[in-house]
């Protein structure tokens, strides 16, 4: 095997076990997933499907929220960025939940962008107050956030492709230093 030559550390017994499932998608065609869960074909189907809730989940916490770009340099604080990103995030999932039940629909009918948009100017970019104030404030923000329901868009397909890469912006952190002009004396 190809894997032993390349890995002599490998014992000659190695193996993976992996599941083929085949799953019938809502066109009537078989869709295949390969894993090494221990699923059921209906469970790995709806967990294929949840993916692109994943995705989007990671979208809105590099994208939407802007912490793509980590701004620290020692390894500490690279990890309290995170994990303050994370808790911001599941502050404003905590936001779209409470406003979806509100609007009666689901949360991911609730745009996050918009959501997270509500919160920052309701919540975040305005002065310290009272807590009665901040509470109206954050009865507000529920009900901005309540207004921003997707369109529904029952007959939509995504196809897995691959997609190319977006550029970042770093631009900012490529740029060198400007040489400062020296006046004539």
């Amino acid at each position: 095997m190809k894997e032993h030559k390349t890995n002599p550390d490998l014992p000659a017994d190695a193996r993976v076990m992996i599941d083929l499932h085949e799953v019938k998608l809502e066109t009537g065609e078989p869709l295949y997933l390969v894993t090494t869960l221990e699923l059921a074909s209906q469970a790995a189907g709806k967990m294929y499907r949840r993916r692109y809730d994943v995705e989007h989940d990671i979208r809105d916490i590099k994208i939407s929220m802007g912490i793509e770009n980590i701004r620290a340099k020692s390894d500490e604080m690279v990890q309290k960025e995170l994990l303050c990103s994370v808790v911001a995030y599941n502050l404003v999932v905590e936001l779209r939940r409470e406003a979806a039940k509100l609007a009666g629909v689901k949360p991911r009918r609730l745009s996050f962008t918009g959501t997270w948009t509500t919160m920052k100017i309701y919540l975040l970019q305005r002065p310290p107050c009272s807590a009665s104030e901040w509470q109206e404030r954050y009865e507000k923000a529920l009900r901005s956030a309540a207004n921003s329901v997707l369109p529904n868009r029952p007959d939509r397909s995504y196809p897995r492709q691959a997609h190319a890469r977006r550029a970042k912006s770093t631009k900012f952190m490529k740029q060198k230093a400007k040489e400062p002009t020296r006046k004539p004396k």
